[in-house]
């Protein structure tokens, strides 16, 4: 079995009350193996984002920091 892909997907959240009568929405992305059919969280960042862009770019940056799996040989 070859190394397990991962993807990258964002949650909406309400934030902390602020002046208006509904929080604003909060974006954090996680990370979770592809072929896994239940898509449990893998990964998690840590702190909130005010953009799905910005909570993707986090998931994105962590993906690319992780070390990439020797790929194996068949013959």
């Amino acid at each position: 079995m070859g190394p397990v892909a991962m993807k990258i997907r964002v949650m909406a959240s309400h934030g902390p009350p602020g002046r208006g009568v509904i929080p604003a929405l909060v974006y954090r992305a996680e990370a979770y193996d592809e072929a896994d059919r239940f898509r449990e969280c893998k990964w998690g960042c840590s702190h909130s984002h005010d953009s799905v862009e910005h909570a993707f770019n986090c998931g994105m940056d962590w993906l690319d920091d992780q070390p990439a799996e020797p790929a194996s040989e068949t013959a």
